[in-house]
């Protein structure tokens, strides 16, 4: 007769319980114990401070010089025009050229056009045009930077821990979406720091970033014959052209990342006039959607063998639009601050996905040019943003981002409706 099974005695329960949470929690950080990608890890993670810091700081001073939404627009407009222009070149140089160097010549410019920006605040002869052309500088600089930081990624952990590596290092960069917003709130509210020493941390953070990148090995330099520029992109639009995969998950990208992200640029429309909050409330807004982030990006690091990712990501694209309509009609400070939160998980979730099936479903001499067509829709961002200011001027922040919110629920459910090689994408 069969006997059932004795049960573990409690201490060896508690041991297997904390094996199995230890495998869990290895598992979700694994490709952080590779030394020169946990170099690259928190160097990036110094640089995106300081582009947060930036975008709180920038949007925060302008706003206060011209009191409208649609100068947040204008601003930002300068960083989207440039990234839209030369982001395919920066793809083509990452496919071609040493990545650590162009990531060093990139962010050693970053920091120079955030001293710049320090040295005329200090001085008191900042004007929105100033922040205007410094923008086309860093959005110029920026379109060469992130081809080249996606590309790096599989030479410093191989194929096979791609998506882990891919959904950590979004958490990196949610990491600085949390500590950015705080750090510029602090900093600007404090007397003796303000707006002037605000941009002079984010010059220290970028020479950190630098110095990260001397850390890093020189890397490998692509050996094959070199085209002529035009023929090298539209080798790269031939490739994506021929991969239905590829066109459908960049396809996913660009609306959710056109109507969606712009909602952050319109957060100090939102701290002044719709929640009456000061520049710290401002820094836990950004805050908030950067823990929620964080969360998502780590949630798909723990689960980086997931099937059904298309529709897991389709799930998460329809909460990301639900999610700004909420954000939009919370009208009280915490319900934004939940709102934001679940808009930071689910937007973080959907993009690290998004981001890792395209990697992974790339040949790797095609890195560069298939990261920088996606990296376009990110310049699609502030490009929205200066319509979507003037709306908000127009009929209200709120309208305006739950529009927004309803094109993009919309946009994923039909694409889970008419595309059914999406739901299929493993």
């Amino acid at each position: 007769m069969a006997t059932s099974p004795r049960p573990l005695p409690a201490d060896a329960r508690m041991h297997r319980n904390i094996s199995i949470r230890e495998v869990g929690w290895r598992r979700t950080f694994s490709t952080l114990g590779i030394p020169a990608y946990r170099t690259m890890w928190w160097g990036m993670v110094a640089g995106f401070v300081a582009m947060q810091l930036n975008i709180v700081a920038r949007g925060y001073l302008a706003y206060n010089l011209t009191g409208s939404a649609t100068a947040l627009g204008i601003v930002s407009l300068a960083w989207g025009v440039p990234m839209l222009v030369f982001s395919l070149f920066g793809g083509v140089l990452a496919d071609r050229a040493q990545k650590r160097s162009v990531l060093l010549a990139t962010q050693t410019c970053m920091g120079v056009l955030s001293l710049i920006t320090a040295v005329l605040v200090h001085t008191g002869l900042i004007e929105i045009w100033h922040l205007f052309v410094l923008g086309l500088g860093q959005g110029t600089i920026f379109a060469f930077n992130m081809p080249s930081r996606q590309a790096i990624i599989p030479e410093l952990v191989g194929h096979d821990k791609l998506m882990n590596a891919i959904a950590l290092n979004n958490a990196g960069m949610n990491v600085s979406r949390i500590l950015g917003p705080a750090f510029a709130g602090i900093l600007i509210s404090v007397p003796f720091v303000g707006m002037t020493g605000t941009f002079y941390f984010m010059t220290a953070l970028y020479g950190l970033a630098v110095w990260s990148l001397f850390l890093l090995p020189a890397g490998k330099v692509s050996t094959r014959a070199r085209l002529p520029m035009a023929q090298e992109l539209k080798s790269g639009f031939v490739y994506i052209g021929k991969n239905q995969t590829l066109v459908v998950l960049i396809g996913l990208a660009f609306v959710p990342i056109l109507f969606g992200m712009p909602f952050q640029m319109l957060m100090p429309v939102f701290q002044k006039d719709v929640l009456h909050v000061g520049s710290l409330g401002l820094g836990i807004l950004y805050a908030a959607v950067g823990v929620g982030a964080l969360l998502g990006s780590l949630a798909i690091a723990s689960f980086s063998d997931m099937q059904g990712r298309g529709r897991v990501q389709a799930v998460m694209g329809i909460g990301f639009g639900l999610a700004l309509i909420w954000f939009a009609l919370s009208g009280s400070f915490v319900m934004a601050l939940i709102s934001v939160a679940v808009l930071g998980l689910v937007s973080s979730s959907y993009m690290s996905l998004n981001n890792s099936m395209i990697m992974e479903h790339t040949n790797e001499q095609y890195y560069g040019r298939v990261m920088s067509v996606f990296m376009m829709t990110f310049s699609l961002m502030p490009l929205s943003a200066m319509p979507m200011g003037m709306l908000a001027d127009s009929i209200g922040a709120p309208m305006t981002i739950a529009m927004a919110g309803i094109i993009v629920t919309v946009f994923v459910a039909a694409m889970v409706v008419l595309v059914p090689a999406y739901r299929r994408i493993q």
